[in-house]
């Protein structure tokens, strides 16, 4: 089997808050070239581990359009739910349940396996969900699992997340496709394959330098193939100035922060030790207050 697999989609036409272009065009082209690579590829089908859309709601003329794609692709798309598709963790009355119920060939997996595929069999592990058993270690298993798995943690201090190469070794799945985590990377032990191919969009500042991709992927020759999603440069599409700013601020605050874990002599009064802090630093008032504000005092 030859499979197109894809990160998280997030589908919407709502327009993130640092885009300047028309994102709703840009979602359906982009939805669409990635269509045209797995049939351009002659790709089996299309595997995408959740968060197929960005909200549980979106509105009728977007469902139109989207769901037209997916008929007209024609071939078999393998999805699991992310928390993105879930309307308060229910999966009634939302965008993806609406798309499946409309065309045959979109499919949300259970737990599985969805076998009767090409030889392979097919398991999901949904958002908040267990990883469930392989039921015929002589099949091709794939698990599509949408939780936080890292190669390396994405802040210092994160604790929500499992890394690559322990969730791996325990699940003995011959391919894991995850999603969740907007980061991309991959990785192997022996003949089984973990991929994490990160936000298929970029919508936030922290997505600048995302090169969002796709893989084709040889479950018989075991070979993998990646292929770069076409993008904008970042100035085009983002609004840099306000994105600088930002980051600039977020220098300001962490520098405060630090700077005051740092500061050494000070008395037991919080609000003292915060205003000579302030005071020989220059630091703006209305940082103070909010802090202060925040811990009552």
């Amino acid at each position: 089997m030859k499979a197109l697999i894809l990160g998280d989609l997030h589908l919407t036409n709502k327009c993130p808050e640092n885009r300047t272009d028309n994102y709703e065009e840009t979602v359906l082209r982009k939805f669409g070239f990635i269509l045209n690579v797995s049939k351009g590829n002659k790709c089996d089908c299309i595997i995408q581990p959740g968060d197929f859309s960005d909200s549980p709601s979106l509105s009728y003329d977007f469902f139109i359009k989207i769901s037209s794609m997916i008929r007209l692709f024609g071939k078999h798309i393998f999805t699991c739910w992310g928390q993105h598709d879930l309307r308060y963790r229910t999966k009634e009355n939302t965008f993806l349940a609406a798309l499946e119920e409309a065309n045959d060939n979109l499919h949300i997996l259970t737990k599985g396996p969805a076998t009767g595929f090409m030889g392979v069999d097919l398991y999901a592990s949904s958002f908040g969900e267990e990883v469930p058993d392989i039921e015929n270690t002589d099949k091709f298993n794939i698990l599509l699992t949408h939780r936080m798995i890292v190669n390396e943690k994405l802040w210092e201090g994160q604790t929500d997340c499992q890394y690559a190469n322990s969730f791996l070794r325990l699940n003995k799945f011959n391919l894991i496709v995850s999603g969740d985590n907007h980061s991309s990377f991959s990785y192997k032990i022996g003949s089984r394959y973990l991929f994490n191919l990160g936000a298929t969009l970029r919508s936030t500042i922290n997505q600048i330098e995302h090169k969002p991709a796709v893989i084709v992927f040889n479950t018989t020759m075991k070979k993998e193939e990646y292929i770069p999603i076409l993008i904008e440069p970042a100035e085009k599409v983002f609004k840099m100035e306000k994105i600088e700013r930002e980051k600039e601020r977020n220098k300001e605050l962490d520098a405060f922060v630090s700077g005051l874990s740092e500061h050494k002599e000070m008395g037991l009064s919080f609000t003292d030790n915060l205003n000579e802090y302030m005071k020989k630093n220059n630091i703006d008032p209305s940082i103070g207050n909010i802090i202060k504000e925040c811990t009552n005092e």
